[in-house]
């Protein structure tokens, strides 16, 4: 029988998780017998209360929350200076309830919290990959050297959506927040000029508007990036998008959302295990919906990397 730990973000959904948290506690109990809780208090907690718990033996995790949430249980999964698992026989569930929750509804996790719960504890693990990102010295006070990310990870026009939709509070983020924050973003924007090397010695150097670095498929609020990514393949989907004008962006939009964006002749998919991204320009990351640091950075796939309750 697992050793069941609950982690909480109650600032999730726009503050909902912690208002309907009775429910949900209820949901859980129907069929978990025993557990215990925590609430988080600030951002990247998750990640240290999970090395704890991990440490201390429990061997289910269930997040509440979105993706954020399960982007911080699953880098506390791994241990924050060698990157190995704590414990691989431990496994990671979730429960959603957030905003953004892209890489949840890619695998087929139930939005109910009962259905949730249930398939949590019905389902058998699947083990999966996870992104690393290691920047190239000194980052900014507040940002560490290494990330890690379940999802996507990207540079260039999406880190700049993102930058710009973290100054509005969380209680006001919606569906739509980051498709208002790409049409406000791109009427400034300009592409950014990009040197990379590929694992197998590949390198590619040219003028790109988004690189996305994709473990899953889906990122913002529901734009299929990388429509043939699979989580447990051992390589990232490395996409890359020409400069578009702001019509033909709006025009192609819908690609996004159809899955069929790797049809575009200005869209190019490569598959890799390890990119190293460099740029003469000012570039930031963003990576699961969070803000990284900027270029030069290496992503690497941690294959395998985690145990998913799935």
């Amino acid at each position: 029988m697992n050793k069941v730990h609950v982690i909480v973000n109650p600032c999730s959904a726009r503050g909902r998780t912690g208002k309907h948290w009775e429910t949900i506690k209820a949901a859980i109990r129907s069929h978990f017998r025993e557990f215990k809780y925590i609430f988080t208090e600030k951002p990247r907690q998750a990640t240290e209360i999970t090395r704890d718990l991990l440490r201390d033996g429990f061997d289910l995790l269930i997040g509440v929350g979105g993706d954020g949430t399960l982007n911080e249980i699953s880098s506390g999964y791994l241990h924050a200076v060698t990157g190995q698992a704590i414990n691989r026989e431990a496994a990671v569930g979730i429960i959603p309830s957030g905003t953004g929750s892209d890489f949840i509804r890619f695998m087929k996790v139930p939005g109910d919290f009962e259905k949730s719960a249930a398939h949590i504890k019905n389902s058998g693990n699947r083990r999966i990959d996870m992104g690393c990102i290691r920047y190239d010295g000194p980052v900014g006070a507040n940002q560490p050297k290494t990330q890690y990310f379940i999802n996507v990870a990207d540079f260039g026009l999406g880190a700049e959506v993102i930058r710009r939709i973290s100054a509005i509070q969380s209680t006001r983020r919606g569906p739509l927040t980051y498709y208002r924050g790409l049409l406000s973003t791109m009427m400034s924007y300009r592409s950014k000029k990009v040197q990379l090397t590929l694992d197998d010695g590949r390198r590619l150097q040219g003028e790109y508007m988004i690189g996305a670095v994709a473990n899953g498929r889906i990122f913002g609020g529901g734009m299929v990036i990388a429509p043939r990514a699979e989580p447990d393949d051992g390589v990232f989907d490395l996409v890359l998008i020409e400069p578009m004008k702001r019509l033909e962006i709006l025009a192609n939009s819908r690609l996004l959302y159809s899955g069929a964006i790797d049809r575009h002749p200005k869209v190019l998919i490569l598959k890799a295990r390890q990119v190293r991204v460099e740029s003469p320009d000012e570039v930031h990351i963003e990576y699961d919906g969070e803000i990284g640091a900027t270029l030069p950075a290496e992503f690497t796939v941690v294959a395998k990397a985690l145990n998913l309750r799935i």
